[in-house]
């Protein structure tokens, strides 16, 4: 695409895309009187509140509080920025999209980047056809054979391979007038010295393709025939290709993923294609560098855990915990898949078999025992090199969220490291305090659920499908998931008589939001859900001020399993309550040490304990 596409063009993709056809392809869903519920694919949960709409092709999760159209639904649960989702839909309704002028920046960059994804596919060709069909590629065809795959594995991930020829694939680009320049910033050439022409990258190699969660090519690897170093070689960063945010096998392994709630991430590329074909699609592999915190948020959006299958040596190690500490830091739970020493995924599968493997799964352990046990090992007899060991055991122990699984694991650690559990409980307080500390004066306001109207990034992205007036998009009064309680006030008699008998000062903790409760209730107390609209006009000005932020959500939202809803705006509320409590006693916990009184600040700490 040369441009950007217009309104017009957004909202035909739109109505042509029915939503719950959609969302029926990653969702198991029922009808549930005018939408359709199911379990919510974007967080765990026993107890369908997943809400769409078709009337008003729309979803919305009454338990995490996500929600949109179509563009955000496949935005989300794809990982997709939005013109990827518009493509998409628009593909699927056949409908050719026409674009408005960029500015001359973005044209050149959007142009740039749609040279180099060309770039890539030509090369991805080259590589794929050498190695199918060119007498050049019978290395790669032994190698592949001589390892136990053949042509499908190669076919469904267009494996590839490079020749020793030094100018083969630039000689190949020239020949279809690509841009030296281009082939360039993707690494693929490189300029020779001394006047001598680019030569390629990649030689007597085989080769990987490395995919967007498109299925568009933005990197190779290349892995040497024989036992020579470097092993491994991979694209460099380019615009279109950053490695800390890009899983080799995520495009094909995403949708199990999310039907298993779990992935296995291993390091190499050969690992991930021994698992897959095995019967564990659920599988990716890190190009070639350390597990990143945008690796980690990748994986939050379609798992609930990851287990982690490195090898077995030190440096496995080291990645093991390391990739450990980065998933703890996003709140991914971490468990650890032993295999004997000297063994990688690819060998055991062939020697020991898929059954064999499943085994190993199973008995997959937290890596938090792991790291335990091996700080423990290292130390040896030596009190002080203990005592430093128990202490970076603590500080790890202090990211965990689970006060069970903190103290289960320090009388794990007092056991094992003779150290009293009295002692090392004082010193995970001083560790989860810091931590805490650092963590509140640096974070941003949560995303909580119920949010209306939506939020600004939806309001700002091109072709959102946001209904609100401008002038009620300002932020209301109250607490979002108070915003979503007070639209099932409004728009259900139901629920007004269940809050009414339970008392609304149950339900809300916010002055302004229990004031627009009582307001609902005296005013509507008698009216049934199609009649809201004509009492509006009836009632007080002063009092349609009000509850005026309410009257933009759609009240088909609020048609669904009341009992649901209402149940989860609670947890979403207790929620609020313990971040509002934790704020005050921040506060408090800051004056307490300008004032030198250990004790109020030990004291402070207990309760922040309780409210985690």
């Amino acid at each position: 695409m040369s441009g950007q596409i217009g309104e017009g063009k957004i909202n035909e993709v739109r109505d042509r895309t029915d939503i719950i056809e959609l969302v029926s392809q990653y969702v198991s869903l029922k009808r549930s009187g005018a939408n359709h519920m199911g379990l919510c694919p974007f967080h765990g949960e026993k107890s369908p509140s997943f809400s769409v709409h078709a009337g008003r092709q729309f979803f919305h999760c009454f338990g995490c509080g996500v929600g949109g159209d179509v563009f955000s639904f496949l935005m989300k649960i794809e990982g997709l920025a939005f013109p990827d989702a518009l493509r998409r839909l628009a593909e699927r309704a056949g409908i050719e999209l026409e674009e408005r002028q960029l500015s001359p920046e973005e044209e050149r960059l959007q142009q740039q980047q749609e040279r180099l994804f060309q770039v890539n596919e030509l090369a991805a060709d080259y590589f794929h056809q050498l190695l199918m069909e060119q007498p050049a590629g019978e290395p790669g065809r032994h190698y592949l054979n001589r390892r136990g795959y053949g042509k499908k594995a190669a076919v469904e991930y267009r494996i590839g391979f490079a020749a020793e020829a030094w100018e083969g694939l630039a000689n190949h680009l020239q020949q279809r007038s690509i841009n030296a320049e281009d082939a360039r910033t993707l690494g693929l050439i490189r300029p020779g010295k001394q006047g001598r022409g680019d030569y390629d990258l990649f030689r007597g190699r085989l080769i990987f393709p490395i995919s967007d969660l498109s299925g568009r090519v933005v990197a190779f690897g290349g892995r040497v025939l024989d036992d020579g170093k470097p092993k491994y070689i991979n694209s460099p960063e380019s615009p279109i290709y950053h490695k800390g945010r890009v899983l080799f096998g995520l495009y094909q392994a995403r949708q199990a993923m999310r039907q298993s709630g779990e992935v296995v991430l291993v390091e190499g590329y050969f690992d991930q294609l021994a698992l897959f074909r095995a019967g564990f699609p659920q599988v990716v592999a890190t190009c070639g560098t350390a597990l990143t915190a945008d690796h980690a948020r990748l994986l939050k959006r379609y798992v609930q855990r990851v287990l982690l299958l490195f090898d077995q040596d030190s440096a496995g190690k080291q990645a093991t915990f390391k990739a450990m500490a980065t998933l703890q830091e996003e709140g991914v739970p971490t468990l650890v898949i032993e295999l004997p020493i000297g063994e990688d995924p690819d060998s055991y599968m062939q020697g020991q078999g898929a059954e064999a493997f499943k085994e190993r799964l199973g008995q997959a352990r937290p890596a938090m025992d792991l790291f335990m046990a091996d700080a423990l090992a290292n130390a040896g007899p030596v009190v002080e090199d203990r005592v430093r060991a128990a202490e970076v055991v603590i500080e790890r122990l202090s990211a965990l969220t689970s006060e069970l699984e903190q103290d289960l694991y320090l009388k794990q650690l007092a056991q094992s490291s003779g150290i009293e559990l009295q002692l090392l409980r004082q010193k995970l307080e001083k560790f989860s305090r810091k931590q805490f500390l650092s963590r509140e004066r640096s974070s941003q306001p949560e995303s909580l659920p119920g949010e209306y109207p939506p939020p600004a990034e939806e309001e700002s992205r091109p072709g959102s499908s946001a209904k609100v007036p401008r002038a009620a998009q300002q932020l209301p009064p109250w607490s979002r998931t108070e915003q979503v309680l007070l639209c099932l006030l409004l728009y259900n008699s139901a629920v007004r008589k269940i809050i009414s008998g339970g008392g609304a000062e149950n339900y809300f903790f916010s002055s302004e939001a229990l004031r627009a409760a009582e307001l609902i209730q005296a005013d509507f107390r008698d009216i049934e859900n199609g009649d809201i609209e004509q009492q509006i006009t009836k009632i007080d000005p002063q009092n349609q001020v009000i509850i005026k932020p309410l009257l933009a959500v759609d009240p088909e939202a609020f048609k669904g399993d009341q009992e649901a809803m209402l149940v989860g705006c609670q947890k979403s509320l207790l929620r609020e309550k313990k971040k509002l409590q934790r704020e005050e006693l921040l506060g408090q916990i800051r004056l307490a040490e300008q004032a030198g009184d250990s004790n109020r600040v030990k004291d402070l700490m207990d309760q922040f304990t309780k409210l985690k």
